[in-house]
This record gives C-alpha cells, sequence and structure tokens, in this order.
C-alpha cells in the first residue's frame, strides 16, 4: 500500500512545482525608475521651439497600400470630402470634428499637443489622451481578458510585457478603422508599440515610443511611425468627450450617396436633430 501512497505524494509534489511554475511566469514585473514613465506628457520640443496647439504630425511617407486599401481609402475620401477641398465641400470631414475618439493608431500619432497622462502599475498601464478624454488599456502578464470575451472597439485589446527597461505593447480587437489619420486599418490590423525612457539633461527625461502595423487587407508591409515626448510641467488632463453614433450614421448616409451615384452632400444635421 505504501507505493500508492508515494505515487500520490509525488503528484502533489508535481502540481505543487507546475503551479509555483506557472506563479513565477505571470509574477507582475517591478516598476523601476528607469521603467517609470507615470505622469501627463506634451510632445517634445529642441530647445527655443515654441509650443503647438493640437497634434502635430509629420507629412506621410510613401504608404505601401494594396490594391484593396487604396480602393478603400478613395471611398473615404469621397465620403468626408477630403478628394474635393473646395468651397462647399466637406474639406477633409474626420470624427474628431464629431466628438467621436481617434482610436489607433491615430490616438497614439497625435497625442502630446494635447497631453497624454500614463499610469503605470505592475498589473496595468492607463492611457488617457485629452482629446475626448479617449482611454486605453494595456494588461500586463496575467491580467488580461480572455479572447472570448473581447470586442473589438476603437483602441483595441492590448497586452503589454518587458523586453529589459522597454514595455512593448501587442493590440489586437481593433474595429474597422477606416477612418484613421495616415494609416487607415481593417479588423485584421495588428500593432506592436515600443515605449522607452531616455534620460534628458534639459528636460530630465524624454518618452521614445515607436509603433508598428501590420494588415493584410490595407498593406503590402508594415508601416511604421514613431513619436517623443516630454514631461508636461504641473500638467493635468481636462475632461473633454462627446459619442460616437451620429458619426457613424453620417458616414452610412454618405456611403448610400455614394452608391446611388449622387452627390455626397448629407451633414450632421441630416442624421440626428440636435442642430435643428
Amino acid at each position: 500500500m505504501r507505493l500508492p501512497v508515494l505515487r500520490l505524494v509525488a503528484g502533489f509534489a508535481l502540481c505543487a512545482a507546475a503551479t509555483t511554475t506557472t506563479l513565477a511566469q505571470t509574477a507582475d514585473q517591478p516598476i523601476t525608475p528607469a521603467r517609470d514613465f507615470s505622469g501627463v506628457w506634451t510632445t517634445y520640443r529642441d530647445p527655443g521651439a515654441a509650443p503647438t496647439a493640437g497634434g502635430p504630425i509629420a507629412a506621410p511617407p510613401t504608404i505601401p497600400f494594396t490594391p484593396e486599401g487604396e480602393r478603400r481609402k478613395a471611398e473615404y475620401a469621397k465620403l468626408t470630402g477630403a478628394d474635393v477641398p473646395a468651397s462647399g465641400s466637406f474639406s477633409g470631414d474626420n470624427p474628431a470634428a464629431h466628438c467621436v475618439p481617434y482610436g489607433m493608431p491615430t490616438m497614439m500619432q497625435s497625442a502630446g499637443g494635447y497631453p497624454i497622462e500614463f499610469i503605470l502599475r505592475p498589473e496595468q498601464l492607463t492611457m488617457i489622451y485629452e482629446v475626448e478624454s479617449e482611454t486605453r488599456r494595456v494588461y500586463m502578464p496575467g491580467h488580461g481578458v480572455p479572447p472570448e470575451k473581447r470586442l473589438p472597439v476603437r483602441q483595441g485589446y492590448s497586452e503589454g510585457h518587458w523586453d529589459g527597461d522597454t514595455l512593448v505593447v501587442e493590440t489586437t480587437d481593433m474595429s474597422d478603422g477606416l477612418d484613421q489619420r495616415t494609416y487607415p486599418h481593417s479588423e485584421e490590423a495588428k500593432i506592436v508599440e515600443r515605449f522607452h525612457l531616455v534620460p534628458d539633461a534639459r528636460v530630465g527625461k524624454i518618452l521614445e515610443y515607436e509603433m508598428t502595423m501590420t494588415d493584410p487587407v490595407y498593406y503590402t508591409e508594415p508601416v511604421h511611425f514613431t513619436r517623443k515626448w516630454m514631461p508636461l510641467k504641473d500638467g493635468h488632463i481636462m475632461a473633454y468627450n462627446c459619442t460616437e453614433e451620429p458619426w457613424l450614421r453620417l458616414l452610412d448616409a454618405r456611403r448610400k450617396q455614394l452608391e446611388a451615384g449622387q452627390p455626397v452632400t448629407a451633414q450632421m444635421k441630416d442624421v440626428i436633430d440636435v442642430y435643428n
């Protein structure tokens, strides 16, 4: 009878070892000074440069669109009037003009003119962009949401891990991003971001940022951009938000006109009565 008992004890030992290993793999990583970028940040400015309003975005490089990506981009330009920037057109209408959160990757591309706040804890990074009070959450290992409980949203679902002192964030589950500035995307898009602190004698520290996005629907190869932020002295985030539904209704109304071969003339007052 001793042999089954020994086997039982051995089994418990193996289970305990496996549990210990699992816990070790998901243990929260410490937030050391070299990693801690909690605080409010603004776009990095060279010495003597004047502050800028809004979210400054450099002219985009040549973007490697697929034929389908080009088609979707051209359709969106017609829906928003960006194809005819003349008097009487919508002159490049955009979701932000109708109180819709930017979504990814535009939120990170434009953050800084209006400040962005990072709240970094061992289990989660929370980002709050002042425009529309747009918020993202990055879940660290062991704290994520099961795939079956995730819903596609403009900001996507993000998980992060440390690579040395660089935070690497992977984002999936984004809703269709036809209205993203510079880099539109489909629901198949995936984004990888890297956040890294660099000491700076003038402002104390700089937060360097890099984004890489892949999307087989829109692009023939990955697309990239980089940003640099510096601490905003005595900065804070102000409330600034509304809803997305009217913007989506407006795009649907314009798409129906486009598909019917009619002039694209629908305006916000045609889909909601708040302006009447």
